[in-house]
């Protein structure tokens, strides 16, 4: 799992690094981005502390349960941009939670849709997941987009995961084993 990576034409996924946490903590700082993502408002110094814990936590999922999230970055200059991944629910072994965020300077290039397709991939055929749910702010119409480009299905909105209601989606595994989109 060391060697962990994956990779799409322009895109490359892979397990964290030291060299991640500044990006990582400029995201979480950042609140054009935060304003999609279920986490509170934050100043640099409690984004720093939130990087650094979704590092450990991310690297504590793959180790334990084979997914989590990974760095996102670009294949032409090696620049990291954001993170992409599957991360298990807490209350559904057989389900797992997609997960994205690119850096603001790189919206508007499908990179997070690109990155997106090439996790639920994995997840299915590798991984072996039964169903992969997503969650945004019900007002994200790109995530939105995202999740439906891949075949994603929106089931309502619910509060039960954050703490605020967000827009629920899910894709499952078909019966042959492949991915249905």
């Amino acid at each position: 799992m060391d060697d962990l990576e994956l990779a799409t034409s322009r895109l490359r996924l892979r397990r964290f690094d030291d060299g991640d946490l500044p990006l990582l903590t400029e995201l979480f700082a950042d609140h054009s981005v935060r304003r999609y993502l279920a986490v509170g408002r934050m100043d640099r110094v409690a984004a720093l502390d939130f990087a650094a814990e979704f590092i450990r936590r991310s690297e504590g999922e793959l180790s334990e349960a084979g997914c989590g999230a990974l760095a996102l970055t670009r294949k032409a200059d090696g620049r990291p941009i954001g993170y992409c991944g599957l991360r298990p629910l807490p209350d559904r072994i057989r389900a797992v939670e997609l997960l994205y965020a690119v850096a603001p300077d790189c919206w508007g290039n499908g990179y997070a849709s690109e990155a997106a397709r090439a996790v639920v991939d994995w997840g299915f055929a590798v991984l072996l997941i039964d169903e992969i749910h997503g969650f945004t702010r019900p007002e994200h119409g790109a995530s939105r987009r995202i999740m439906e480009k891949l075949g994603m299905r929106y089931r309502g909105d619910t509060d039960r995961y954050y703490g605020e209601t967000l827009a629920f989606y899910a894709l499952g595994r078909c019966a042959n084993g492949s991915n249905p989109a």
